[in-house]
């Protein structure tokens, strides 16, 4: 179950300007002008292979945000990722939905040392939510979002904990989706394909 923070994560206050600019006038939040933007961070494009996430900092427990973007399910935006350091050993929290269209969301732990998808979320639903540790202090690592099927303005929900060590495996995946390893693969490389349109 995820658990309500109060506050915003410090570490994202600054990066908060840079990454999200446009957020200022809601010019590409999906909101109105006249209603604040439902996110602390937008993504900024391209973030679609494991060399060039979006990079939001270090975390450290007690850390709370909330990513806002747009996912498809095709070459011109088949990913989203964000970069982070862990500070100190913390359990990540996480719950990821679309909010605006209709998809089947999935979520990743790339690790950037070893080049390739440590935890995989891949359940048949449209969300996906868990927990997983980070154990190192100033270990990178990053969050995935990919759409299986469909196109969405999503939001990712994210907690930052203390460690439990417990939480070291993300679900089986759904028997549909295990023919997915060579998309996945495609993130770790420097793609040549479209430019994104977001």
């Amino acid at each position: 179950m995820l658990l309500p923070r109060l506050a915003t994560a410090p570490l994202l206050l600054a990066p908060l300007a840079l990454l999200c600019p446009a957020c200022t006038d809601c010019g590409g939040c999906g909101t109105p002008d006249d209603t604040p933007p439902p996110y602390d961070i937008w993504e900024i494009e391209p973030n679609d292979d494991g060399c060039c996430p979006d990079y939001l900092g270090t975390t450290y427990v007690g850390d709370a945000f909330v990513i806002g973007g747009r996912i498809r399910d095709d070459l011109y935006d088949p990913f989203d990722g964000f970069g982070l350091t862990s500070g100190e050993p913390h359990d990540v929290e996480f719950f990821l939905e679309p909010v605006v269209g209709s998809a089947d969301l999935d979520f990743g732990v790339w690790d950037p040392y070893l080049g390739q998808f440590v935890l995989l979320w891949e359940s048949p639903y449209a969300t996906e939510s868990g927990r997983f540790t980070v154990s190192g202090t100033f270990e990178d690592y990053q969050l995935v979002v990919m759409s299986y099927s469909g196109d969405a303005e999503y939001r990712l929900s994210v907690w930052i904990d203390p460690p439990t060590f417990l939480h070291l495996t993300a679900d089986e995946p759904h028997v549909e989706k295990i023919a997915r390893p060579k998309a996945l693969v495609a993130y770790g490389t420097v793609t040549q394909g479209p430019a994104s349109e977001d």
